[in-house]
């Protein structure tokens, strides 16, 4: 286990001293890391930054950059790629999955474990590598899943809406204390979602409010209260559901939830800390139709893309405490990580309900390890030789940079950032 010596920034952690949260973006931007409830030490002969200061931007560092090649001025697209990629190195080393460790990192072994620098639509990508395709401990991965899932979701949510549908989203959630494990809270959720749909009380309701199908996603924070795992269900309903008629779902729902939660030895859950029912309203417009929630989020993002969300009320999703890590070496966190690694593994994270994806008219469901292997395509633009992709991932962040110069100037901007870390050249694509 490696972890980073940062005695002072754990000491001054101990002081409790609250400071405007300073995201994993604003982190790769600035070069700049703080612990959670920590202050800054100012250089010597410099005076402490005003928090103002600190919000906007702070400049001195506890631990590692993202990449010394980051450009400041980058975009969030090319910010989010450094810290996704900049996390999954730390999982090469920590992660105790071995196709997590070798995603990529490890060729495939084709075409002599060379890899290809492609560029589709301006982005640039690495073809050629192992990919885990785990949504839940995979920062690359997930990414991709969970915007395949997303764009899925909200299309077939925009279909129904076009027919004529309702679609109403459903929170469910329940009471727990710090030191329960996740791998006994999360079975609580998606077995307590399967007995909410289940049975005779269900049917008469599903058929009285006209229910077509569900689609859930279970997403997972760490708080003061420990492990809060929760799911998200979109319910899909005929025509345009009345207040009545969610009325009539909320009823059941909180019934039903309550007695299950309490069945299972925890305490009964307030109604709306335990189910949380609105209607999702719709905007359409010629030749694109993006379905929302009334915050104005994506319906298949708000359900799919727990990878960009963050904690709330001081809470943090699974990849904040791997970046917690990262820039603080701190083992409670890497506890807590290899905690959540665990105990989601084998668990499906989105699931539709039989006969869903037909009625809806869904292509067939890819499975996340398809979607995360899925090559884009696009142009060649260079061949890295293997051994010089050995030395490649060697070095924190060169990978994300590669990416990032083979957008702005292709081959030859990918050759000079090589020769500058000591690396063999990348070659022009056959042909």
């Amino acid at each position: 286990m490696s972890t980073l010596p940062h005695a002072s920034a754990l000491a001054l952690r101990r002081a409790q001293i609250p400071l405007p949260r300073v995201t994993a973006e604003t982190r790769a931007r600035t070069g700049s890391a703080v612990p959670r409830g920590t202050t800054r030490q100012p250089a010597a002969g410099r005076s402490p930054e005003p928090r103002a200061q600190l919000a906007a931007g702070p400049s001195w560092h506890f631990a590692k950059h993202v990449s010394a090649t980051l450009d400041r001025s980058a975009d969030d697209r090319v910010t989010r790629r450094h810290v996704r990629y900049a996390q999954r190195a730390v999982l090469w080393r920590e992660s105790r999955l071995q196709r997590v460790r070798y995603c990529g990192r490890i060729t495939h072994g084709g075409d002599g474990g060379n890899v290809v620098a492609k560029v589709r639509e301006d982005v640039a990508h690495f073809s050629g590598l192992q990919s885990c395709g785990s949504i839940w401990a995979c920062p690359v991965c997930s990414a991709k899943i969970r915007n395949g899932r997303a764009n899925e979701i909200s299309a077939a949510a925009a279909a129904w809406d076009l027919a004529g549908g309702s679609v109403v989203m459903m929170t469910l959630t329940f009471p727990h204390d710090l030191g329960m494990r996740l791998a006994s809270l999360l079975p609580i959720v998606a077995d307590g979602f399967r007995a909410l749909i289940s049975g005779r009380p269900w049917r008469r309701v599903k058929d009285q409010v006209g229910v077509v199908g569900t689609i859930r996603s279970v997403e997972v924070t760490h708080g003061g209260n420990g492990w809060h795992p929760h799911a998200h269900v979109l319910i899909f309903v005929t025509g345009e559901i009345s207040a009545e008629g969610i009325a009539q779902l909320a009823v059941y729902a909180r019934a039903r939830w309550a007695k299950w939660i309490m069945k299972q030895g925890y305490r009964v859950p307030h109604d709306r800390h335990g189910v949380d029912i609105g209607l999702c309203v719709s905007a359409k417009e010629a030749g694109s139709y993006v379905s929302k929630t009334q915050d104005g989020r994506s319906t298949g993002n708000e359900l799919a893309r727990g990878d960009m969300k963050q904690g709330r009320q001081g809470s943090r999703t699974p990849f904040e405490v791997l970046d917690d890590f990262r820039w603080t070496g701190d083992v409670e966190d890497l506890a807590l990580w290899h905690e959540y690694e665990a105990a989601t593994k084998g668990h499906q994270a989105i699931t539709w309900s039989k006969g869903l994806r037909k009625i809806l008219g869904v292509l067939q469901e890819q499975t996340d390890e398809e979607l995360a292997a899925e090559e884009v395509g696009g142009d060649d633009v260079a061949v890295i030789p293997a051994e010089v992709w050995a030395g490649v991932v060697k070095i924190p962040g060169l990978d994300a940079a590669l990416l990032d110069v083979c957008e702005r100037s292709g081959l030859s901007g990918m050759n000079k950032l090589l020769r500058r870390h000591g690396l063999g050249d990348a070659l022009p694509p056959p042909g």
